[in-house]
């Protein structure tokens, strides 16, 4: 009972009650996925118990009409600029891969759980090609969402990761 209390102020915190309780089907959840999204937040909490918003803060995430596919595109903001227009040094090289994040993916939603996992068909990192990864998802209303990392896929020292989305509209 101590850790559901402890973690309740944080789930408050993140913003992840939708208000809603009524069950939805796989069609429902992928209708709400659907379009295009803009990152508005992105807190973590770390091990010492403070927060921070996280580098890559410019963020945009495209799901298809039926939530199967998605598309997903970041970065930090804060880079710094090249100093030649066309030729970066080879530190301002690293630093623009460092500081922007691509994939594209294969989605599964699993709506009785609350969570989607996505199959990396194209990624930035070569490595995570064909690997998956859990979001769990909460919609609050029809224009706002937000997409809570898995666990086992944190690195210390951020022990919650949660990104809030809202949908692009005209």
């Amino acid at each position: 009972m101590k850790k559901v209390a402890a973690a309740l102020p944080i789930v408050l915190f993140f913003g992840l009650f939708s208000g809603s309780s009524r069950a939805q089907s796989r069609k429902e959840i992928a209708k709400q996925f659907a379009g295009l999204w803009r990152l508005v937040s992105n807190p973590q909490r770390l091990a010492d118990g403070t927060t921070r918003q996280g580098s890559n803060s410019v963020a945009y995430a495209f799901f298809d009409a039926d939530a199967s596919h998605m598309c997903f595109l970041s970065m930090n903001p804060n880079r710094p600029r090249w100093k030649a227009e066309t030729e970066p040094t080879p530190e301002e090289g690293l630093s623009t891969i460092k500081g922007f994040g691509a994939y594209c993916a294969t989605v599964e939603i699993h709506a009785k759980e609350g969570f989607i996992v996505r199959q990396y068909d194209i990624n930035q990192n070569p490595n995570a090609v064909g690997q998956t990864t859990k979001r769990w998802y909460q919609f609050q209303g029809t224009n706002r969402m937000s997409l809570r990392i898995d666990t086992p896929e944190l690195n210390l020292p951020v022990v919650e990761n949660t990104l809030i989305w809202e949908r692009v509209v005209k």
